[in-house]
């Protein structure tokens, strides 16, 4: 009965009820927003950096250097000569394999990625599962077959057999390679990374479209490779360490060498984000700073609405009802709105996450995970709607006093 007065109360306000339950959804969904942003990136970013465990390339940034053979975007260092990835591929006892990496063209905006077929026997994670699937076709074999991701596949409406023509550079017009075109031999499952955005070819591709030659030569060049490959660059290297001793053996030989530079690329991210740290510390002040701020004005504007009501609470005291039935309906209603408001926060969080996420996915490739509840997300929430309570018992106590002083 008495949560049927205080529910009739609110809806006889509407524009009232709303915008209190407005005000708590937007500071609750804000903080729950960034605190998921937060987390759900820097597991993606984690995660897309997983399989590469070491990378070489000439001197430079090396943000520079992880956003282009990591996240396939900004433009390549320049070029290293392709007897380093002899050199590293010669040290046994440091290095389990050394792939060449070669940027420079693209098709439909996506990069074209210039490799040997040992990226396709790559593992990643704990698990040591397999990086790169094939969902359709095979690996390349030869000059200008390419296995292509997930979404150039279903963005450019290719399949396994269909041809096309690099561009050069990272653009979606421009002058083709049109005397040498790829053919699609295979295509990736979800690799939950950027290289669902990554267009796979024999480096020997890459090397031959730039320098114009003719599929024979190219041919013959493969037949021996060693003897072709002493004037030939790569744009990076993936390095496979042995353990994690060797890794450090092996940045210690490039901590002083002027002419190469290697980079951790799990480093360089949690660098970035402590780079990023005190942006993030300002972001949550201001999320907690708007739910108390949203806390308090609720409290107020229900105590303001309370007064106005004062004379119909001395007309329930006059027919009977008592102090405490008064102050269970002042308690319901607040219970109301914080539930009313925690639930519209929550909702507008996950969708901003999630569409932020698809947003993400899309232009990137950046994978996030789905939206789940972290220890601090309930302990926020508890925390918003506990507040909320206790601070009603301090308008409540006045709100007795007021209606005590007109009997």
């Amino acid at each position: 009965m008495l949560r049927k007065a205080a529910l009739r109360q609110l809806i006889h306000r509407p524009m009232t009820t709303l915008l209190m339950i407005l005000i708590m959804g937007l500071s609750l969904g804000i903080s729950l927003f960034l605190s998921a942003l937060h987390e759900g990136i820097h597991e993606g970013l984690t995660k897309a950096t997983e399989p590469f465990s070491l990378l070489v390339s000439s001197p430079g940034s090396q943000y520079q250097l992880v956003l282009t053979s990591v996240f396939l975007q900004d433009r390549p260092l320049p070029n290293l000569p392709y007897e380093e990835v002899d050199a590293l591929s010669g040290q046994k006892n440091l290095v389990s394999f050394a792939l060449p990496l070669a940027f420079g063209d693209s098709y439909g905006g996506y990069r074209v990625v210039g490799t040997t077929g040992g990226i396709f026997a790559m593992t990643t994670g704990k698990n040591k599962d397999k990086w790169l699937i094939l969902q359709q076709g095979r690996p390349f074999s030869a000059p200008y077959e390419a296995v292509i991701g997930a979404d150039v596949a279903r963005r450019l409406h290719l399949t396994v057999g269909s041809t096309f023509s690099s561009l050069h550079g990272l653009v979606q017009k421009g002058r083709a390679h049109k005397e040498h075109p790829y053919t699609v031999v295979g295509i990736l499952t979800d690799v939950k990374g950027p290289y669902n955005q990554a267009i796979l070819t024999s480096i020997e591709s890459i090397w031959d479209a730039h320098e114009h030659k003719k599929n024979k030569r190219l041919e013959a060049k493969k037949a021996d490779n060693k003897t072709h490959n002493d004037h030939k660059e790569v744009s990076a290297i993936l390095v496979e360490p042995v353990g994690y001793s060797e890794a450090y053996q092996l940045a210690a030989k490039y901590q002083h060498r002027k002419d190469a530079m290697l980079v951790f690329p799990s480093q360089s991210i949690v660098q970035l984000f402590n780079l990023m740290g005190c942006g993030e510390r300002m972001w949550q002040k201001v999320g907690l700073f708007l739910i108390v701020l949203s806390t308090l004005i609720v409290v107020m504007t229900s105590y303001l609405s309370s007064l106005s009501r004062l004379r119909e609470y001395a007309i329930m005291r006059a027919l009977g009802a008592t102090g405490k039935d008064i102050s269970h309906i002042f308690l319901w209603q607040n219970a109301f709105l914080v539930l009313c408001g925690t639930a519209a926060g929550t909702l507008l969080g996950i969708g901003a996450y999630t569409l932020l996420a698809h947003a993400l996915a899309s232009t990137t490739a950046l994978s996030l995970p789905l939206f789940s509840f972290s220890p601090v997300m309930g302990i926020l929430l508890a925390a918003t709607v506990a507040a909320t309570l206790l601070l009603s018992l301090i308008p409540l106590k006045i709100l007795k006093e007021k209606l005590a002083s007109m009997m």
